[in-house]
């Protein structure tokens, strides 16, 4: 893990939601290899203008230069990524402290992620055969109680 300690936290403000979404899909298209890239680009509008825009966001930055982000409903994690050239560093680790989730949802295809999760306490509730889209990906919904 390198050295964390000039790395902060803070919630997104609407001038950072075109660097967050191109920064999701650079993330997303390392771990989601079972969508194709059509599935990014009609994704793309969405999450700029509806999906990020309709929770809380954070960013961990580094000299304020985003390297990861983080968006929550309540204790529902709704996306977590981070920038591919800084993966396995803690940057994950530190946003997934920060919001403190008890809930999230992670394709099935995305073996990273559900390591991830796992590795911080989350456990399989329950799987769907379709994504929030309908699209055939399954989605694993996993749980984790915090002390």
């Amino acid at each position: 893990m390198s050295d964390l300690a000039d790395v902060t936290i803070r919630l997104a403000r609407e001038r950072d939601l075109d660097e967050l979404t191109d920064l999701w899909e650079r993330a997303a298209r390392t771990s989601h290899g079972f969508m194709a890239d059509h599935d990014f680009t009609d994704a793309h509008p969405y999450l700029r203008d509806a999906l990020l825009p309709s929770m809380a966001v954070w960013v961990a930055e580094r000299a304020g230069r985003p390297l990861g982000l983080a968006g929550c409903r309540g204790t529902h994690l709704e996306l977590l990524y981070v920038e591919p050239e800084v993966h396995g560093t803690g940057i994950g680790t530190l946003l997934l402290d920060h919001v403190a989730p008890t809930s999230v949802e992670v394709y099935a295809g995305n073996a990273h992620g559900l390591g991830f999760y796992t590795s911080h306490g989350f456990r399989t509730l329950r799987t769907h055969t379709t994504d929030a889209f309908g699209r055939p990906f399954p989605v694993v919904h996993l749980v984790r109680e915090l002390s």
